[in-house]
Formats: structure tokens, sequence, C-alpha cells
């Protein structure tokens, strides 16, 4: 007894690359707030979950990370670390 209309379709119309522009957007942002950790950390979601060989990390939002590591003084010892990954990540990539 379930009815179940047979001239309905469905078709996903949304943006492919909305999450991953999001997510890059959010890298931005905190990295221009000199939230250096959170920065890397949503860096390193971006890399693990969205980024594809057709669709690479720009250069400029690991600039920008790294500028954010650099200019947290306070922290440096502690920014080192990801600001090195960073760094072998972007040279991975060219």
């Amino acid at each position: 007894d379930e009815c179940v209309p047979d001239d309905i379709t469905f078709c996903d119309e949304s943006n492919p690359d909305f999450e991953f522009n999001s997510l890059l957007k959010e890298v931005m942002q905190k990295s221009e707030m000199r939230h250096w950790k959170a920065a890397t950390r949503k860096l390193k979601q971006l890399k693990k979950r969205y980024a594809t060989p057709d669709r690479p990390i720009p250069q400029d939002a690991y600039l920008a990370v790294l500028e954010a590591c650099v200019e947290n003084s306070l922290h440096g010892a502690r920014a080192a670390e990801p600001a090195r990954k960073i760094l072998e990540e972007m040279s991975e990539a060219q």
C-alpha cells in the first residue's frame, strides 16, 4: 500500500565544490585573524577531506597559514612543527 509516484525524479543541483570552498574560506579567515593553530587544523582537514589532484589546495592558503604561524612569535616553538609540515606539503605539491 505504498504510494510511489513514477513521475518524480531527483537531481542534485548543488555545487560540488561548496564544501571545499567553504573550508578554504575558513582557513583563510583563521589565518587573517592570526589563529595559527585553528588555521593549521582547518588546512589539514581541507587536505585530507577534499583536496584532489584535480582540485589542489591553492598556494595562497599555504602562505596565509605560514604567515599566521610566523607572526605569532609567542608560540614560535609550538608553531614551528606545523610550519615545517606546510613547507613540506608545498614542496611536494610543485
